[in-house]
Parts: structure tokens; sequence; C-alpha cells
């Protein structure tokens, strides 16, 4: 997929992303940067040899087998109509969906780049929005869809507007290449702390590249910003600082405790506080206790 690759030079260069010239953007971060983008409905059809026509019956069964069995599980179970929320729901909890996981914040994209990251150049990849938005109303209205759905692509999302993407994706006809940003009316608590939002495509039977390929991408509004491997610890102790991490981007003990392995105390060297320090006594002080391993924060 073509695409304007930035390389950082140094990490403070990521702020640039934060600016107002980049609102509206989303981002996904890679732990590596030859990675591409796939969801995951369309790695599982591919690790199970599924042809690529077959992909919209087995996303429907899937959707009615998640929904059949949901309550079960849960207290709160969404509307039928409201399809956006299903499919949050199924790939919150890990089933195969058409849906791609963004974020509104170049620095939580990072976090997921850096996290795991080891020898090799990272990446995030990042798209203007509302770019995309206006295309793929212009490949669904070219293709005939519902048109008072196609308009509906651009108002304000409220509740009761689910069934516009229902009627958008999940109707004939299925092979309008597009790639929507949206997200579900109901917010659960991950997609509100990692300001998340999904990129979905108009059809499943061609790969998530190929529907972006479909609307003539314009490399001013794509972009893979390359986050090379001697860049990575500083990234992590930066984010660290800012607070984002495991910890706060899933919160619970599960994210605390994955967190311990990303960045901390016990893998990070003691700050060397006796550089800072003018006075003699105080900095030999300070060296006797980083020799004992006394670590400071």
């Amino acid at each position: 997929m073509t695409t304007t690759e930035i390389r950082l030079g140094k990490w403070a260069e990521i702020h640039d992303y934060a600016t107002k010239r980049f609102s509206g953007w989303v981002f996904r971060g890679h732990q590596k940067a030859s990675w591409h983008l796939e969801s995951s409905i369309e790695r599982c059809c591919n690790r199970h040899q599924v042809p690529c026509s077959d992909r919209q019956r087995v996303e429907t069964l899937m959707v009615r087998e998640f929904r059949r069995t949901y309550h079960q599980y849960a207290q709160h179970v969404p509307a039928p109509e409201n399809a956006l929320e299903w499919l949050a729901l199924m790939q919150h909890h890990g089933a195969p969906t058409r849906m791609l996981d963004f974020t509104y914040s170049v620095y939580v994209a990072a976090y997921f780049a850096t996290e795991e990251a080891a020898a090799d150049d990272c990446s995030i990849c990042a798209f203007d929005a509302p770019w995309l938005l206006t295309l793929s109303q212009a490949a669904f209205r070219k293709a005939g869809k519902d048109i008072k759905a196609v308009n509906g692509m651009l108002k304000r999302f409220e509740e009761g507007s689910e069934e516009v993407a229902a009627r958008l994706f999940l109707r004939k006809p299925f092979d309008v290449g597009a790639v929507y940003p949206t997200n579900a009316f109901r917010l659960n608590e991950r997609l509100r702390i990692q300001q998340g939002v999904f990129l979905l495509p108009g059809d499943i039977s061609r790969s998530f590249e190929d529907n972006f390929r479909s609307m003539g991408l314009d490399k001013d509004h794509c972009r893979k910003i390359i986050i090379p491997a001697s860049l990575v610890a500083e990234a992590r102790r930066h984010l660290f600082v800012m607070g984002i991490s495991r910890t706060s981007l899933f919160p619970g003990l599960d994210g605390y405790a994955k967190s311990l392995g990303v960045y901390g105390s016990a893998i990070e060297p003691p700050f060397e506080w006796d550089k800072y320090v003018a006075d003699p006594k105080m900095k030999d002080a300070i060296r006797g206790l980083n020799r004992k391993g006394v670590r400071r924060k």
C-alpha cells in the first residue's frame, strides 16, 4: 500500500503528530515496520484456507453465534440492530471481526508499537480520518447503497445511528471497496481510555489493504511513521513518564502485571543522580547506593 514513509530521527519528532495539524487523524502501532494492515477475520480465514468469496458467510455466522451466546457472560445485551456495538464487543473479547483497532492518540499507538518491539524497527500507521470518511461515502453512493444510510455517514453519531452501519456493511451489495472510520455509540472502558476508533473495510472478500487501494489513496493523507530500533528504549521511557503504559491502557491486575516486563525499576538501570549533584560528598554517597543496587525512581 502506497503511503508517505517518515523515519523518526529523534523521539521528540513524534510530538508533531499530536499538534492541531493532525487533528482527526487516527493511528495504529505495529511492532514490526514490515507488518501489513490485516483484520482478525482476514487472518482467521487465511489460516483456515477459507476462500475469499466465502468470508462474508463466515462473518455472518460468527456474529450470529456470538449474539446467541453473549447473554451467558454479561448482563447488558445490545439491541439486535446495534451492529457496531456487537462487532466492537466481539473485537474486545478476541473474536475474529472485520474491525481494525486504531486510536486518536499517536502516543497510545506508539506504546503498542514499542511495547514488545525487539531488534527490528517498529511503525505507526497514520490516516486522515475525515478524508477517509469522505472517500468512503462516495464509494458507497457510487455502489448504490441505501441513500439514507449513505447520507447519514457524515452526520454526528447518535444513539440509534447504528442501523446506518448495518445497512452499509451487512446488507447487499457486499463488494464496496472502502474503509470507514467509526465507533459504536456505547463505548466500553478500553475504547474510552485508549481513545479508540475502528476502521472497517467495505468488502471483506478483499484484503484490508485492497479496500484502501480501491479508494485511490493520496499520500498526503496516509503516513507510515518508522520508529527505529535505536529509539525504542527511549520511547518506552518517555511514554512511561507520560503515564502511558499497559497499566493505564488496560485497567486491572492483568494490565499492571504485564507492564512489569515492559518498563520499570526492575529493568531500567539506577538513575545516575550523581551526574546532577554538585556536592562531591553527596556524589560519593549516591554512587555508593547505586553500587549496592539501591534503585531510585
